[in-house]
């Protein structure tokens, strides 16, 4: 279902903008990085938190490997560490952080009105034709990894720490 929903955002036929306008964790990042741009206003966050739950962001993998430089997306995978806006435009997950959201989109969508919707579909079709291969040869071996983690204890003790606001056992017994 997931990955039926970032395909479909990578396959459509029109430009795909992200507005992000707030706080975006795990899944919701790569739903950012499967949309062609993607802004941010000043107030928004970033993070990866799979791997403080013991999980990986693995069904997400694909689009943000796609957008984020290697480098920085290992230290985001590892760390889960919170991030702004100005550095998701660093590492390339944005297009542009800005202090306006609603200007930024609108003259993003002012920009592709003198565009032709054939060429427009062409070249959408051209930079998402390798992020749709590879979910597609992949796609069900990240669903399936996804779902054998879910059955962990590990992530059963993730969970219940995030719920409870406590560290988990594994934090908890390195400090």
């Amino acid at each position: 279902m997931f990955l039926g929903l970032l395909r479909a955002i990578i396959a459509h036929p029109k430009p795909v903008i992200a507005a992000v306008d707030g706080h975006v964790r795990a899944g919701g990042m790569g739903l950012v990085a499967a949309c062609d741009l993607a802004v941010a206003g000043p107030s928004s966050t970033f993070a990866l938190t799979e791997v403080r739950l013991g999980l990986a962001a693995v069904m997400i993998s694909v689009p943000l490997a796609a957008r984020v430089n290697s480098r920085d997306l290992a230290c985001v995978l590892l760390t889960g560490e919170k991030f702004d806006s100005a550095h998701a435009r660093r590492i390339g997950l944005l297009s542009d952080a800005v202090e306006d959201l609603d200007a930024a989109v609108d003259e993003l969508v002012d920009s592709f009105r003198p565009c032709s919707p054939q060429g427009l579909a062409e070249n959408k079709a051209l930079l998402a034709a390798p992020m749709i291969a590879e979910l597609d040869a992949r796609g069900d071996d990240l669903a399936g990894v996804t779902a054998r983690l879910f059955t962990t204890p590990e992530v059963a003790e993730g969970m219940s720490a995030f719920l409870e606001r406590r560290l988990p056992s594994w934090a908890a017994d390195a400090g």
